[in-house]
């Protein structure tokens, strides 16, 4: 939750949040700190576990958001941490390989 709470603070503007519990699930709300608009979404265990899922998941989210806000959407690159799997197996080229 880290590298998604960095990622979140990296957009520009930068996405608020808050989480609760609620039961077994995680109910994220992203919040517009520049507006009044927020977007709610309820995450199972099950979800929690399938990262790639999750990320698709916040970042329809964050999209939903910024639309409200009249912001481009953000894509696989703007959201993603560094250690999540690319869409397509695809990795960051290693910097050491020529």
């Amino acid at each position: 939750m880290q590298a998604l709470r960095s990622q979140l603070a990296a957009l520009d503007p930068p996405i608020k949040h808050e989480l609760e519990s609620q039961g077994d699930n995680l109910v994220i709300t992203l919040i517009d700190p520049t507006r009044p608009a927020r977007v709610t979404r309820t995450l199972s265990q099950r979800l929690l576990r399938n990262t790639s899922l999750l990320y698709d998941v916040i970042r329809d989210a964050v999209n939903q958001l910024r639309a409200m806000g009249s912001y481009p959407a953000v894509t696989d690159q703007d959201i993603y941490p560094d250690d999540r799997p690319r869409p397509g197996g695809q990795t960051e080229p290693d910097a050491g390989q020529g």
